[in-house]
């Protein structure tokens, strides 16, 4: 046999070899194999249309429901993907406390009301739990007041001048504390996904940032009598506060150094963990 010929044959063979493992290797990837849709005119010769795969995170093609607590109260969440690395969420939180703080010598009986409507945007930008989250918060209202008397034998504190309550006509305050604002930008990081592109039923999310709201309101009033700078006795049982000297210009110093104080509050912090199940 020709030299030229034989290999030629040899090449020949080598290369069907090779071919053959090329596709077999083709063929085993996903993507490959039964999943590929047989060609259009096959497909109509036969009177069937072509497999069609659809993407498992379509817009509003799956629902999660959670439950949170946080800064902003207890609340629930619904949870639904808009693509594979991004959600849509919307939540509310609602919370109404009875409490009994003091300052200055106040002891205020007041209660704590929230009511919040958020709608986030959650990515993923590294297809993992990781989290990026921008939203709105609209419809809130945050507000804390209440009302208190001052104990026997005690003062209050304003702007360095000590006010003791009078027996007779003890000293009444009242305070609020309350946000404008009942639309506020959101911005979060967060980790965990209330729908787990991994199939799983259950999400264990976490969430940290702030709203910005703006800077709160404050108001404080007060009302009876008082001794300045001494307890009040039987002989000099008060002045009503509005006749003693100093004590609006006092009040009034107190109320701009809480509001100075208050600056921060304007980033209302957000801290929230959860419980999520997709249906």
């Amino acid at each position: 046999m020709d030299c030229k010929a034989e290999w030629t044959m040899k090449y020949c063979r080598f290369g069907a070899i090779a071919a053959a493992l090329l596709v077999t290797l083709l063929t085993s990837q996903p993507g490959y194999s039964e999943s590929t849709a047989p060609l259009p005119d096959a497909a109509a010769q036969r009177g069937t249309a072509p497999a069609v795969v659809l993407d498992p995170y379509l817009a509003f093609s799956k629902i999660a429901v959670g439950v949170t607590l946080g800064t902003l109260g207890p609340g629930v969440e619904v949870v639904t993907p808009l693509s594979v690395r991004s959600n849509l969420r919307v939540d509310g939180s609602f919370l109404t406390l009875d409490i009994s703080p003091g300052r200055d010598g106040l002891n205020y009986n007041g209660n704590l009301n929230i009511r919040e409507f958020r709608a986030s945007y959650d990515f993923f930008p590294f297809y993992g739990s990781f989290r990026v989250s921008g939203g709105v918060a609209a419809y809130s209202d945050l507000n804390f007041g209440g009302t208190g008397t001052v104990a026997k034998d005690k003062s209050v504190y304003l702007n360095g001048e000590h006010y003791f309550t009078s027996a007779v006509d003890p000293i009444l305050a009242k305070a609020r504390i309350a946000y404008p604002n009942k639309v506020a930008p959101t911005l979060t990081i967060g980790w965990g996904n209330a729908i787990p592109r991994s199939g799983r039923r259950f999400g264990f999310p976490v969430e940290i940032g702030a709203a910005y709201y703006g800077a709160p309101l404050f108001n404080l009033n007060i009302t009876g009598s008082a001794c300045a700078g001494v307890p009040c006795t039987s002989s000099n049982p008060g002045t009503p506060v509005g006749s003693l000297p100093g004590f609006t210009a006092n009040l009034n110093a107190q109320r701009a150094k809480i509001v100075n104080d208050l600056g921060w509050a304007r980033f209302y912090p957000i801290l929230n963990c959860g419980v999520t199940y997709r249906f």
